[in-house]
Parts: C-alpha cells; structure tokens; sequence
C-alpha cells in the first residue's frame, strides 16, 4: 500500500444531509447542537464534551503519539495513518482517499495514547485517554485530529488487554509502542466495561 490513505469504495457507508449548527443558552453556558453530534459546552475553563448521537461500537479507533502529554491535538504522519496496523478489510472501508469516510469514523469510540516507554510496558502512572475524534484533517504529509477525551485509562491496564483490543505485539513490544493512527474491529466500550478500566462509565 503506498504511503498516502486510500483504498476502494465506500461499502455502503452512507453519510445523510448536511450539517447545521443551532445553539442555546445563556450567561456562561451554551449548548450546541452540529449535524449528527450531541455537543455540550460549559464555557468559563471547563472542558469541552462531544459525542456522537449514534456512536458505533463495532470498531475503535486507536491513535498512538509521540509527545510530552495528552493534548486535544492529535497529529500522525499520514504514511502511519490506517496501514498496516489496520486489517486490510477495514482500510478497504475507512481508508479511503481525501478522508471521504471521516464522518463515519468520528463515529467511533477512539483511544488516545501517548506511546509506550518500554516496548509492551510503560511508566505506571501513564493515562490513555478514551473519547470521540471532533474533526480530522489531512493537511500535506499529516493527519490532525482534534480529540474530545472524557474519561482517561491507566495505560499499563491496556498493555495487559493486548489480545483484548487486537494489539500486534512481540515478546517485548507492542503497538502502543508506535506512532500510528489504526482502526480494530472490537467493540471498546463493552471492554472497557468488562474489565472495569473506567470507573465512572457514563458516556461511553
């Protein structure tokens, strides 16, 4: 596959209508209402939530960064965006060129990691983030991904769901380890349930 996102047809995903905005309220809090996402804004320095009126739990999205710490930015090399980390049968849905299928990929529950510091394991304070993707980008040879994260995971909980969440891994190392944006087929909030990685599970 070369370097740039693409494959083939869109496989029946189908994206309804055009987005419209309203928005209510008054004093320091707004409620905004986009297309098909449920946004709730608190102005005055709390954070933003948005998710999806009609999430889809059969895949996640996986983002993998090399940075200091978690921000709402989230950039990846595109010739590291959907390869070979994704199953040839997903890129043929999601992959495709000038990020055709985006609104249906905002549909999916997403992780946020900052990668692994030692190959499978990572420092044991190290918190992934788990949310929803609120816009993606391509601009020259970089996907940008605005995140809106609401519930963070302790990272080394993941290390230890590899088969779980469809990780490649070796005897030392595992994806976690490196940059990349990938898509599993595993349904993330049902996991994450199971395995109690988030207290607090309202909104997943």
């Amino acid at each position: 596959m070369r370097d740039e996102i693409q494959v083939q047809s869109l496989s029946g995903l189908q994206v309804q209508g055009s987005p419209t905005f309203q928005q209510t309220g008054s004093g320091n809090t707004q409620i905004g209402y986009i297309g098909q996402q449920i946004n709730h804004i608190t102005m005055g320095g709390m954070p933003q939530v948005i998710r999806p009126a009609n999430p889809n739990y059969e895949y996640y999205n996986l983002f993998v960064i090399d940075q200091e710490q978690m921000d709402s930015l989230v950039a990846i090399p595109r010739k590291q965006a959907l390869n070979e980390y994704t199953d040839q049968e997903i890129r043929k849905v999601y992959a495709l060129p000038g990020l055709v299928a985006a609104e249906e990929i905002k549909r999916l529950p997403s992780l946020f990691v900052i990668r692994n510091q030692y190959g499978n394991h990572t420092a044991p304070d190290q918190r992934a983030g788990y949310g929803y993707i609120v816009d993606i980008v391509q601009k020259s040879d970089t996907v940008i991904v605005t995140a809106s994260i609401s519930h963070v995971i302790r990272q080394e909980k993941l290390n230890l769901l590899e088969q779980e969440l469809l990780l490649l891994s070796a005897p030392e190392n595992n994806e976690l380890a490196c940059v990349h944006w990938a898509i599993k087929r595993v349904n993330l909030p049902q996991l994450i349930q199971e395995k109690k990685l988030i207290e607090t599970m309202d909104m997943l």
